[in-house]
């Protein structure tokens, strides 16, 4: 089940993003994503972790996504996900949901501004090659 976890202290997400955010999903079983979510200063103010239970696809909760980033006064996520076949290249599903994502937070005015995937040791970054 999806939780989301307060974070009150004032952290920046760039020193956090690949140690929390790829460390939470790295060694899933079962595809898994995490998310932080930071305000205007790039200071954690959230967290949400996902699991699939059941198969190797995640069902990304955009919407759940989009409410957390208000319920945490966002304007920054980050997000990562995990391919526990080791093969670190994004999918079409994975390309859809993030331009799916990131026009659902601009909406509100908020930027998605990474999202990693996971496999192994491998990482695979939309804003590096260009795609946010």
């Amino acid at each position: 089940m999806p939780f989301l976890l307060p974070v009150p202290q004032p952290v920046s997400a760039y020193d956090l993003t690949l140690p929390l955010l790829a460390g939470s999903v790295a060694h899933e079983r079962c595809e898994a994503a995490a998310f932080i979510y930071c305000d205007e200063h790039g200071r954690l103010r959230g967290m949400r972790h996902v699991r699939s239970a059941t198969s190797d696809m995640l069902d990304m909760p955009v919407r759940q996504i989009v409410i957390d980033a208000l319920g945490c006064d966002a304007r920054l996520v980050v997000m990562a996900h995990n391919h526990p076949s080791g093969e670190p290249w994004p999918s079409r599903a994975d390309r859809d949901v993030t331009r799916r994502l990131a026009a659902a937070l601009g909406a509100i005015d908020v930027k998605l501004h990474d999202h990693l995937i996971v496999a192994g040791k491998q990482r695979w970054s939309f804003r590096a090659a260009g795609l946010l």
